[in-house]
């Protein structure tokens, strides 16, 4: 990781859960939490954040079922699904709608979580360049397409007076 602070948004319904979390990683990441889905929506419309990780079991709001709710209004956030149940449907549809980096089991292990968290913000930052690049082709693309198409009216016109001269030396010849 480069100097950048990785924020990282944990959502889970239960408070210690969220301290633990907040206890472990607050040195290495800017950690913001909230105990709900909807609380988590809202530290979303106020600050961009590079990995969410929510809990799966939620009270109003399932961890699938909020990342779904987000995944067009914030596409750029990694998403990481922590549970402490395995529930294979529940997968199945995190991976097939929700868009999740990672499933992650409760109780984590610290350093599995870490290096989640490490290559989701890898996986992030490569989004990002990916789209900084694409943006700069299509801009040199364009540039290129003006200029061919600059060069090719500039040598039309003499082309065109020099074939002109050639069939008035043809019909007088």
């Amino acid at each position: 990781m480069n100097a950048t602070t990785v924020r990282v948004l944990y959502i889970d319904d239960e408070e210690n859960n969220l301290h633990a979390f907040k206890a472990g990683f607050r040195r290495q990441y800017e950690i913001y939490t909230a105990n709900s889905a909807a609380e988590g929506l809202k530290i979303l419309e106020n600050i961009s954040v590079h990995v969410i990780i929510a809990d799966q079991k939620m009270p109003l709001m399932t961890g699938v079922e909020f990342f779904k709710s987000i995944i067009h209004t914030y596409p750029d956030p990694v998403r990481i699904l922590l549970t402490g149940y395995t529930d294979i449907e529940a997968l199945a549809d995190a991976i097939n709608h929700g868009d999740i980096y990672r499933y992650i089991t409760k109780p984590w292990n610290d350093l599995e979580l870490h290096n989640s968290i490490k290559n989701a913000y890898d996986a992030y930052r490569t989004k990002i360049d990916l789209r900084e690049k694409i943006a700069e082709l299509e801009k040199t693309n364009d540039e290129l397409n003006r200029f061919i198409y600059s060069i090719s009216h500039e040598l039309r016109a003499p082309l065109v007076s020099a074939m002109g001269i050639v069939n008035l030396v043809k019909m007088e010849g």
